[in-house]
């Protein structure tokens, strides 16, 4: 017997594999894009020259090795990055730095909607189920906000959260009680969906959220248990079926 669910008043979404599919990041791409905006490079670095920095500095911190990159509750805002990236090697530029990081990840990563995710974001508009997303993210919430309306047409989110302005990463419960902060109702009445079983899945089970393990891109077997009161979903179909029998 299938347990019988309330109706969610709000659902959050992860960003990366869940609302959009990223491909293949090619960062030296994105720095060869911004140096063109760039009113003074002296020493004529190149996006590679800089690309190599990043990724030795990446190393240096830790950020992205898969030993221990879960243990990373606080972020590194791309700004601050790009800040002593461009530093070092003389460059400026005549605008925000913020301004710079739609362009670089645009041509840094393309993305495409996850299959069904514009559907499933009109039916919820249909429902009265209001959305939002909360994401970790180097990059600010307004970028992240201009990738979104790039990418999904009409997408009509309440709020967006980049752990770049809220300092903590998921599964850090902080982010998940601003985000509830933010939506003005209590946990128990918010599913969060996302791919990834430790940030996005225990941190919002922890939160008292229902959690909503999106799966469609997992690539390789997590050793991990859900709830009683999680969902598992293997589309965005799955997930609309499972809204209509709520009450």
């Amino acid at each position: 017997m299938q347990k019988q669910r309330a109706k969610p008043v709000y659902i959050l979404f992860d960003y990366g594999q869940t609302l959009v599919t990223e491909g293949a990041y090619d960062g030296a791409k994105g720095y060869d894009v911004i140096l063109r905006r760039a009113s003074a490079n002296p020493n004529g670095v190149t996006g590679a020259q800089l690309q190599r920095d990043v990724e030795a500095l990446n190393r240096e911190l830790g950020r992205f090795d898969p030993a221990t990159r879960h243990k990373r509750l606080t972020e590194t805002p791309e700004e601050s990055i790009n800040r002593w990236l461009f530093a070092r090697h003389g460059v400026t530029f005549d605008c925000d730095l913020r301004e710079l990081e739609l362009p670089f990840w645009n041509a840094a990563n393309p993305c495409t909607p996850t299959d069904g995710i514009i559907g499933l974001l009109g039916f919820l508009k249909e429902e009265g189920i209001r959305t939002g997303v909360v994401s970790n993210l180097s990059f600010c919430g307004e970028t992240l906000r201009g990738r979104i309306a790039g990418c999904i047409p009409n997408a009509d989110f309440d709020f967006v959260i980049s752990s770049c302005d809220y300092l903590f990463r998921k599964p850090n419960p902080h982010i998940f009680e601003a985000a509830l902060a933010r939506a003005g109702v209590t946990p128990d009445k918010v599913w969060f969906c996302g791919d990834q079983f430790l940030p996005d899945i225990q941190g919002a089970t922890a939160a008292g959220m229902t959690a909503v393990w999106y799966k469609a891109f997992l690539r390789y077997d997590q050793d991990c248990r859900m709830t009683e009161n999680g969902i598992e979903i293997g589309d965005w179909e799955e997930l609309k079926e499972i809204i209509r029998r709520t009450h």
